[in-house]
């Protein structure tokens, strides 16, 4: 979590009231940025991710084009463990070629193995 004094330190030099409109943002914004509960397709709470849920194919390094949904081609994908549930994991995936407007497209050594994909188009 990032620490409202080294957020402070940056803001040291701006003209009061600026200070304070931009400290109170920090504020605000530090202590309540969230991804949220856990959804294929869902966008995230507050920030630019939308969640995708796969299975690892069922023959090992074949490619698997995953739906996004978000109209363009994400620039990054964020793994993430589902706690809410027993026996998930984060198998090792490798992009297998670039994403494009509908699909991201990866494979995995794992089989038929669940997992979880946070996606950002910039």
């Amino acid at each position: 979590m990032a620490n409202i004094g080294f957020v402070r330190s940056f803001l040291g030099g701006l003209p009061e009231d600026q200070r304070r409109s931009f400290v109170s943002l920090f504020e605000y914004l530090i202590p309540n940025l969230r991804i949220g509960l856990p959804g294929h397709l869902k966008r995230a709470e507050n920030m630019q991710w939308i969640q995708v849920n796969s299975t690892t194919h069922a023959t090992a390094n074949t490619e698997l084009p995953i739906r996004h949904g978000l109209g363009v081609a994400p620039h990054v994908a964020f793994p993430a463990l589902d706690l809410t549930t027993a026996n998930n994991s984060l198998p090792v995936i490798t992009t297998t070629r670039p994403a494009d407007a509908n699909y991201v497209y990866v494979k995995s050594a794992s089989t038929g193995v669940p997992f979880v994909l946070f996606v950002e188009a910039r």
